[in-house]
């Protein structure tokens, strides 16, 4: 199996490259405007996206492109019948959402936002222990410091700023604390600066769990999950962008916060094992459960935005 990559991302760099050469049967291309590490084992490589497209055999297409591409290209992939896999944010906006998934269920193509932060070990445990018909209080925070000022998400037109940077993580947080029950907003809040978005909050409740997630640009550096139970609370580090290379420790405490109980888990590729599950849900062609989650986020983004 090919799969081709458009954009040769810090994250492709970082991560994706890694978690997709461990597949010995996965020919990797890519497509990039910009020198080609040449470490990389590459079945093959284009300068030109567009050339990409039109030469490559591959069946699936991974865009790791800036924001305001993602729409544009995942049309393009769609229309010579391309499964594609597109970086967060998905889209800009509902309606673009609606027309990848509207082209992808006629053509009967796999598409997926790669949110990826979920398949890590540390998340999946720590979930699994919540029983949502207790109480359960759920504080996260994702912020990042100032970025270069040339930063593509430093800027509006590109589909820049914190909000559309980071709201897949708040979509996908609601979507696993909030599935299936009913619920409110209790507040909502963003703080533009220069007409970039640059952080936003939520408070959102229901009968039994309480979700307070902050994400923020330009501050310094957070990135956790606090989930409190009725006898314990979990602390989960590096929650939303889990290194690849690090062997990390949830921290579990009792009520009182006076005893710790550290609990391990092995370095991981949270990418490596979200491509192995979307290379077998190719395989079977079984595609609707990926059009239902791509929409209930989209529709959750644009409720909070």
């Amino acid at each position: 199996m090919k799969i081709l990559i458009l954009g040769n991302s810090n994250i492709f760099e970082r991560k994706i490259y890694f978690a997709l050469i461990k597949f010995k049967k996965i020919k990797i291309e890519l497509a990039s405007s910009k020198i080609i590490n040449q470490n990389y084992n590459l079945h093959k490589s284009y300068k030109s996206y567009e050339n990409a497209l039109q030469k490559t055999k591959a069946k699936i297409v991974y865009i790791s492109l800036i924001n305001s591409e993602h729409f544009k290209w995942a049309m393009k992939c769609l229309n010579h019948n391309k499964h594609v896999i597109i970086d967060k944010p998905f889209a800009l906006n509902f309606n673009e959402t609606s027309k990848l998934i509207s082209l992808a269920k006629k053509k009967k193509l796999f598409l997926s936002e790669a949110i990826v932060f979920h398949y890590h070990n540390q998340f999946k445990k720590i979930l699994s222990k919540v029983k949502f018909n207790e109480k359960v209080s759920i504080k996260s925070y994702f912020h990042i410091p100032k970025l270069d000022k040339k930063n593509f998400r430093n800027i509006s037109k590109l589909g820049g700023g914190c909000f559309q940077d980071m709201s897949s993580y708040a979509t996908y947080m609601i979507k696993f604390f909030f599935n299936h029950t009913k619920f409110r907003y209790n507040k909502i809040s963003h703080s533009n600066i220069k007409n970039v978005s640059n952080n936003f909050k939520i408070i959102i409740k229901s009968k039994n769990v309480t979700l307070n997630s902050s994400f923020h640009f330009n501050a310094s550096y957070k990135n956790y999950i606090i989930i409190s139970l009725k006898k314990y609370s979990y602390r989960i580090d590096y929650a939303f962008s889990p290194p690849i290379n690090a062997k990390l420790i949830v921290k579990k405490y009792d009520k009182h916060k006076k005893n710790v109980i550290k609990i391990n888990f092995k370095s991981q590729n949270s990418f490596y094992t979200y491509f192995n599950k979307i290379f077998n849900i190719i395989k079977r062609k079984r595609y609707s459960f990926f059009y239902e989650e791509i929409e209930k986020t989209a529709k959750i983004k644009e409720q909070i935005s």
